[in-house]
């Protein structure tokens, strides 16, 4: 949900793979067509898999066409199809390893998409999805729909309103304060993986099966953030929420503690550890908090109270010279 713009560095790596692609695309056409110029030599009526099932298809009604076939595409199919595809669309290389990257881990499932094919032979849509394929070296279940209207491209996906983070949760069961669960269980994930300063990084983005694995294995996490939201006029509830959840994984008093003093720090020393938490919430109170910063903060403001250690400045140095590690929570 935190997009980051790419540097030159990456736009040209980037770019130099889509060349590769297009380079191996070209090869295996190339190839292709050689192979059947060579057998055609002997058996004039040779096709190709596709070929056959695209002249199959013309003899059928327009009814008949559009029905999806379930398959396993496997790499070479997908390959065959690509070489089929005259349209060649702008690809995003970020998406295709983001598709990957889920085939390879097992999170990526038969969900109802279809790979629409024209009558034609282009590759309506699902051009991600097969060079995914293609990348991953793994086969993938899906569905197949050949035969569509090539000018119906248009209409593909411009009215689909993208799945979020709190949508899995509804359909896993969350009842309350999903908007807010969904990013918490992200941050959640995140430390877990040990990617927290590098969050913005797109290897690093959270999919929605992620969210719905961390709901599966916290969901405690919807009484955290039911707690924060208490405090939502000073910290960002699903921010708090997370440090709040870790924090009473690991001492629950301590926890308890800290929340109490943002709430009502009346009696509390101002060198307590979660008194200058409290007091950066404070500042700038209408400026949009960090997160990162915000959860090095609370991590430094829970260590120090922790070891009974009393603190005049919190900050956490994260530039220049003298910058700091992201503090690790000692709390225990």
């Amino acid at each position: 949900m935190h997009g980051q713009a790419l540097t030159p560095k990456q736009v040209l790596a980037e770019k130099v793979s889509l060349r590769e692609k297009q380079k191996k695309l070209l090869l295996r056409k190339e190839q292709r067509e050689a192979r059947l110029r060579e057998q055609a030599r002997f058996e004039p009526e040779v096709e190709s898999r596709y070929d056959k099932i695209n002249a199959a298809a013309l003899k059928k009604s327009p009814e008949e066409l559009q029905v999806g076939e379930r398959v396993m595409l496997t790499p070479d199919v997908a390959m065959e199809l690509l070489e089929h595809n005259t349209l060649n669309r702008p690809l995003s290389d970020q998406h295709v390893h983001r598709i990957a990257k889920q085939i390879i881990e097992g999170k990526w499932r038969f969900n109802g998409d279809t790979i629409k094919v024209a009558d034609t032979g282009d590759v309506l849509d699902g051009q991600h999805r097969l060079w995914a394929i293609i990348e991953a070296k793994k086969p993938v279940e899906t569905l197949v729909v050949y035969g569509i209207a090539k000018d119906a491209f248009a209409t593909i996906d411009t009215l689909r309103r993208p799945r979020s983070g709190a949508d899995v949760l509804a359909l896993c069961g969350a009842a309350r304060h999903r908007q807010i669960v969904s990013p918490a269980l992200q941050w959640l994930t995140r430390w877990q993986r040990g990617v927290l300063v590098s969050f913005r990084d797109p290897k690093n983005r959270i999919e929605n099966s992620d969210i719905e694995a961390a709901f599966a294995a916290h969901p405690a996490m919807v009484n955290a953030v039911e707690r924060a939201m208490a405090l939502r006029s000073l910290a960002n509830p699903s921010v708090l929420g997370f440090i709040y959840y870790v924090m009473s994984n690991r001492n629950a008093e301590l926890a308890e503690r800290m929340m109490a003093t943002l709430e009502a720090p009346a009696g509390v020393a101002i060198v307590d550890p979660f008194y200058k938490l409290r007091e950066y919430f404070l500042a700038d109170h209408h400026k949009r908090k960090e997160p990162l910063y915000t959860i090095a903060l609370a991590f430094k403001a829970a260590n120090a109270a922790y070891a009974g250690r009393e603190i005049k400045v919190l900050k956490w140095v994260h530039q220049g010279a003298n910058s700091e590690a992201f503090p690790e929570l000692t709390v225990a």
